[in-house]
Formats: structure tokens, sequence, C-alpha cells
């Protein structure tokens, strides 16, 4: 009777044990699906690994991981990140990505990808780590219509119709593979320099300050006409060249603009502003062509590569280091003219003191 009583408190107290984890599995909906979730040493986290999207890098609120040569992003990355449609089915265990009428179908689990209405197979199924549903980067970005280029430590993803994207971009055909394509970073520069916001708010004060220029120009050679010393027009000659010429050359063909064209005109207002010889002119303006220049470099790129390395667009900083470096070598080039200029002037003067 003993052994029986023993008997019947053994098994009460099992099921006691047992039954907890069976109420928490019924209240979730499902058993755990334990052979979905990965483990920690399957996959490895990848921090060094950039992600660029649409020139700017972008942080998953979980780094990407690794799983046998494969990257994987959470869904919500693609979702927020990359601006597709997604919609989870818990019963089914599918995350569906939609764009722009095309459908990609991932199931966890499964290797088999309904990519765009045609089966695909991965080399690694998606799958749960963490409660999140960890995606295949890759061909998520192939199948919402982004062309994708990778490199062992970047993923650069650009759409076709973004034309301010300086990436190289890659061309996706139906079976997942990847050709390499054409470089846009020039296309890049140009859009980021047409539509450079600080760039045109420069736009009407630098032509106020050219007006000016042309104005003290006119005044001055009013002044120069009524005598003085015989070289007092030379320049005045040079000055008009650098403003009726210079400044329109600039403005047509740097992708800098307004920035190269404050050198030429700062210049060209210390030119006429000083009081000095003409040959003390020239150096005293060559020497302030090298200074505007590397102002005007360093203040543009203040301006703009702060803001571009806070929010870490790529883009912007490249157009910056590209871009911005256009007044120094006006100012350089300018400095080389006018002390050209000089040394002719100085030979002259000498051969006519030897003569």
């Amino acid at each position: 009777m003993m052994k029986r009583l023993i008997l019947i408190l053994t098994a009460v107290a099992l099921l006691g044990c047992i039954a907890p984890g069976q109420r928490a599995a019924a209240q979730q909906g499902k058993a755990p699906a334990l052979g979905q979730e990965v483990l920690p040493d399957e996959i490895q986290f990848r921090e060094d690994y950039t992600i660029v999207v649409n020139g700017r890098v972008i942080i998953p609120d979980v780094p990407p991981v690794e799983r046998d040569g494969v990257i994987f992003v959470p869904l919500r990355f693609v979702s927020e990140a990359m601006g597709a449609k997604v919609s989870w089915n818990e019963q089914t265990l599918q995350a569906v990505l939609e764009w722009d009428g095309a459908r990609t179908v991932f199931t966890i689990g499964k290797l088999e990808v309904d990519y765009k209405g045609k089966p695909v197979l991965l080399s690694k199924a998606p799958f749960i780590y963490s409660e999140r549903t960890m995606l295949p980067l890759k061909i998520s970005a192939q199948g919402i219509g982004y062309e994708v280029y990778e490199q062992p430590n970047v993923m650069v993803m650009t759409r076709p119709d973004d034309a301010a994207a300086p990436a190289q971009t890659a061309q996706a055909d139906g079976k997942g593979k990847v050709e390499k394509g054409a470089l846009k970073g020039m296309a890049g520069i140009k859009e980021k320099a047409r539509k450079d916001p600080i760039t045109k708010s420069l736009k009407p004060f630098v032509l106020i300050a050219w007006a000016l220029t042309g104005i003290l120009w006119i005044l001055r050679m009013i002044g120069a006409m009524s005598g003085g010393a015989p070289d007092r027009f030379k320049d005045k000659i040079v000055i008009a060249i650098f403003l009726a010429a210079g400044v329109p050359l600039v403005l047509l063909t740097m992708f800098s603009t307004y920035w190269a064209a404050m050198v030429l005109i700062g210049t060209c207002v210390v030119g006429l502003v000083s009081t000095e010889t003409y040959e003390d002119k020239i150096v005293t303006m060559a020497n302030t062509a090298q200074g505007m220049g590397l102002i005007c470099t360093l203040f543009g790129l203040g301006l703009l590569i702060g803001p571009a390395i806070a929010e870490r667009d790529i883009a912007a900083i490249g157009y910056g280091i590209y871009v911005k470096i256009e007044p120094t070598i006006t100012g350089l080039s300018l400095s080389i003219l006018l002390n050209m200029l000089f040394g002719y002037e100085a030979r002259k003067r000498i051969v006519s003191q030897r003569g």
C-alpha cells in the first residue's frame, strides 16, 4: 500500500513539472520550432560589414550576420531602409516582399524562394534568430528592384531610377545571377552639384559681387585715363580678362561653380583696390588667389562634409571631396599665371636696364 502511494505521488509531481511547459507552448499557438532557430555558434556577426542604399550607409538595429558566406539582415531592415512592402504569415512562416508589382516569397527553413514568380534555390535558407526573421540581403534587394554590387565587406544597392547615387551597380537576371555594371560616379557628382542647396544659395551674392566688381573696374579705368604711371593700364587689362572670360568659364565648366567664381572675383577686387606698383600688385594678386582658393575649399567642405558625415551620406562626401577642391585648383592656376606674368615683367625690366 505504501509503495502504491509513493508511486502515485511521484507521477503527480512529474506531471506538475511537465504541464507548465505544455501550457506555455499552447498559449503561443504552436509548439516551439527549435529547428528554425539558429544557434549563436552557427552565425557570425559582421559589424564590419557596410550596407549602402542609394549612396547612404545604413546601419540595421541588429548587425548583419554571415552564415556560411551569405549575409542576412532582419526583415524589418528590408522594410524600413530599403522601402519594400513587407508582410509576414505566422502560420506558414513566410515573408513576402512586394515592390512595383513584383513579389518575392521567403519561407523560414526552406531553400526554395518564389522570386518574381520563378522558383530560385538559395545556398542558405532564411531563419529566425533572437525573435527576428533573417533574410538573405542580396536576393532580397534584387527582388525589390535594386541593382547590387558586392565586395567582401560591402554591398552597394541602387535603384536604376535614382540618378543621384554614385555607386557601381550590377544587373540581376531571373535566376539571381549578377553581372557587374558600369560606374555611375560622374553622373552622381554632376547631380549632386546641380542640387547642392549651399552652392545654389551663393548664386545671387556671387552675381551681385561680379557686377559690383565690374563697376569698380570701370571707375578705376576712368581714374587711370586722367594720368599716372606709364603701366597704369596693365593691371586693368589683366583684371578685365579675369572678369570677362575667367568668371564665365568657371561658371560654365566647373561643378563647384560659385565657389570657384568667388576666387576670381576676390582676386580681382584686391587688384583693383591695391595702390601698389604694377609688379607688386601682380604678386599680391597671386598670393590672394592661393589664399582665396584654400579658404573657399575649406569653408565649402565644412558646410557640406560635416552634415554628410553625420548622416553617413557617402555620395555627398565623395561629391564634396571631388568638387570642393576646385576653388583651390582655380586659385593655384591664377597664382601660376600671375607669377608667370610677374616673371615676364621682371625679365623685361632687367633687359631694359642693361640696355
